[in-house]
């Protein structure tokens, strides 16, 4: 049975049934404060400061200024013009077989959804998202190089970075090839040999490596030692996936005949979802001193748009793009970006942005990503956009050795405040011991700013709980109420007229075999849903700022 298949089915049953009839979601009545409340409540007090009153003795409790403030500015700072390049790294094309068996789209209409967000009508129903648009997207076939030589393999101003899904054990992003490198071993070579060649022919091809999703099914039980970055937010924050567990770790590890030193403690304590396992991945690979960039990536085959989630790339600082800017920054520019690690991922086009600079005892500034001289006092200046209602947290952990030839990362929160306004500022003096650290950014955004109808209530009750099964068929089923079955079968039925706030928007540029729907952010901002210790919480996943990394001295 197809992927099709099983996707129309998963939505015609869930359309047909009622959502509440898989025997493992909430009922669909189920309200929003039935979401576990796991750390709301702190940051609802914490928005309102506490009144100054007298004490016994007459004297005035001076209460603490907040951490953040709120400042005037635009929300929106992450921008070409200021040096920040927003697209999608994770994008599939009908050359890609699977997503030309799931419905998916030809390469001229695939680029047409990437720069849907600029589209007239999409715009005239949505004019707060206008300045949101996509400067890059990187196609990204499963093996296979064929899209560039096609004719349509062009834009006026979207940035198109060539790349391909390198991958038979394990998958991962090549951004900026040349041509097509190859997967499969040689006769007698390891895997993992292959692996490491690969990343040195995708660095001699001016291409940065990225590994995928490292905690799915087909999880990166390899190397990494030159790994230029890692795809921590695949598609939805919410879990799908569940991802791969210990004893498919050990399994797979016996097969090889080699173990990833970060991947066990991932799987183990990474939380919930192979997105926050991933995360765990990423912190373990820092704590080993192995520094590289954060990025997302929507995996788009079909349905859902670009850039679910985005990523951000900062303008790199090489002198040979000085003065580059906009579409004339082009691949090489984005590639460096990368390679530079100014990155940080967003769960959309419209969602949370996040900037840090470190400062030195001495004045030094440094770009977010960035290596620092080591140990010692830094100040983190922290700029935090579209966000309002949620928290800024900073998570960190020491530098230390594999332990048994493993390495599990020691994560402290050192920040967890209120985010009080659609702009704010604020400082963090971060003390660096003498062993080396790391230090990230995660922002949480309020999952539900509006009441909810009861359609989407129906659609929240599914994201409440960690889902098992077929990951397409249970997203199918999520977003069932959401969707025009109709539309979804007969694209030319769209009609933007039509398009509910509410409910899922056809995209016009898209006529293909199945509809494409743009999420309109409040219910965007569900499949983004974060669980801490097992349990649903309120918050969207807003964004994950790249690591600063300081090594021992």
């Amino acid at each position: 049975m197809s992927k099709r298949t099983l996707l129309v089915m998963g939505l015609v049953g869930a359309m047909g049934a009622g959502c509440g009839d898989t025997g493992e979601t909430p009922p669909a009545d189920t309200a929003v404060t039935d979401v576990a409340d796991v750390g709301k409540g702190d940051a609802a007090d914490d928005a309102e400061p506490d009144t100054a009153e007298p004490d016994a003795a007459g004297d005035v409790d001076v209460t603490p200024a907040p951490a953040l403030q709120a400042v005037e500015g635009e929300p929106n700072f992450a921008v070409a013009a200021a040096g920040w390049y927003r697209g999608d790294f994770h994008y599939h094309t009908n050359y890609s077989g699977d997503a030309k068996e799931q419905g998916g789209d030809d390469l001229a209409v695939a680029i047409a959804i990437a720069d849907a967000y600029r589209d007239p009508v999409f715009l005239a129903a949505n004019p707060d998202k206008a300045g949101n648009g996509l400067d890059f997207v990187a196609i990204t076939d499963h093996r296979t190089d064929a899209a560039f030589a096609d004719p349509d393999f062009t834009h006026d101003h979207l940035i198109l970075v060539p790349g391909e899904e390198y991958g038979g054990g394990g998958h991962a992003i090549i951004a900026g090839l040349d041509h097509h490198i190859p997967h499969d071993a040689a006769a007698g070579q390891a895997q993992d040999a292959r692996h490491l060649e690969a990343m040195a022919e995708a660095h001699a091809q001016g291409a940065f490596f990225s590994i995928n999703h490292p905690c799915q099914e087909n999880m990166w039980n390899w190397s990494v030692d030159l790994v230029d970055a890692i795809e921590l937010w695949n598609g939805p924050w919410a879990s799908f996936y569940t991802g791969a567990s210990p004893e498919h770790v050990e399994a797979e590890a016996a097969g090889a005949g080699f173990m990833n030193p970060f991947l066990p403690d991932a799987i183990a304590n990474g939380g919930t979802g192979h997105n926050d396992k991933a995360m765990r991945y990423w912190q373990n690979m820092l704590t080993a001193g192995l520094h590289v960039a954060p990025i997302g990536g929507s995996d788009r085959h079909m349905i859902v748009p670009a850039a679910l989630p985005t990523t951000y790339v900062r303008r790199p600082a090489n002198p040979a793009f000085e003065g580059l800017e906009g579409p004339a920054l082009g691949s090489d520019g984005i590639v460096a970006g990368v390679r530079e690690g100014g990155t940080f991922v967003s769960r959309s086009p419209f969602g949370a942005q996040i900037e840090l600079t470190a400062v030195s005892a001495d004045g030094q500034v440094f770009p977010m990503g960035a290596e620092l001289p080591g140990a010692g006092t830094y100040t983190v200046q922290m700029r935090v956009g579209r966000a309002e209602g949620g928290r800024l947290r900073l998570l960190s952990g020491p530098l230390k050795a594999p332990v048994d030839g493993h390495v599990s990362a020691d994560v402290a929160v050192v920040f967890d405040e209120p985010i009080p306004s659609d702009l704010a500022k604020g400082e963090f003096t971060w003390e660096v011991p003498a062993e080396g650290a790391w230090l990230h950014a995660v922002v949480l955004e309020d999952l539900t700013p509006d009441p909810l109808p009861e359609a989407v209530q129906e659609a929240l009750a599914h994201f409440q709980v960690a889902s098992e099964g077929n990951a397409l068929v249970v997203m199918a089923g999520a977003l069932a109420p959401l969707l025009d079955i109709n539309i979804l079968l007969d694209p030319t039925l769209c009609d933007p007229a039509a398009w509910d706030p509410w409910m899922g928007q056809c995209m016009p540029v898209d006529q293909g075999t199945l509809a494409t729907f743009y999420l309109p952010d409040r219910i965007e901002r569900l499949v983004q849903i974060v669980f801490e210790d097992g349990a649903a919480t309120d918050w969207a996943m807003g964004a994950i700022s790249s690591a600063f990394l300081a090594r021992p001295q």
